[in-house]
């Protein structure tokens, strides 16, 4: 075989394989990305003014799964630690947690 049937019957797998991923659920695909979580997060400094959770994160990075969440916002309660204390809400699982930082900026584990 040589490497030019090689890439051919490579890239018509691959075809093949993104094909099938976009009719069937159960392959890795496009599909995995509608499973992401949604976060509708709010964290308020002692004033109420507004903290953009997702400022302090690198680019084009992204929140899959809540404890990475209640992670930055530890590291944003420490890292602002002349603005607390802090409240953080998150609507979706109905957590709301008043007075975080500057001495405990843990957020407890939310029911599922």
């Amino acid at each position: 075989m040589t490497t030019t049937s090689l890439c051919r019957a490579l890239l018509v797998l691959n075809v093949g394989w993104c094909a099938l991923a976009v009719s069937e659920d159960r392959l890795p695909g496009w599909h995995m990305f509608e499973d992401v979580e949604r976060f509708d997060v709010a964290l308020r400094d002692r004033e109420g003014a507004a903290l953009d959770v997702r400022a302090y994160l690198p680019r084009h990075a992204w929140l899959v799964r809540y404890d990475e969440l209640t992670e930055v916002v530890r590291f944003v309660c420490e890292k602002e630690r002349a603005r607390a204390p802090f409240t953080f809400e998150e609507r979706v699982r109905g957590v709301r947690v008043e007075g975080l930082g500057p001495d405990d900026c843990r957020i407890p584990r939310a029911p599922r």
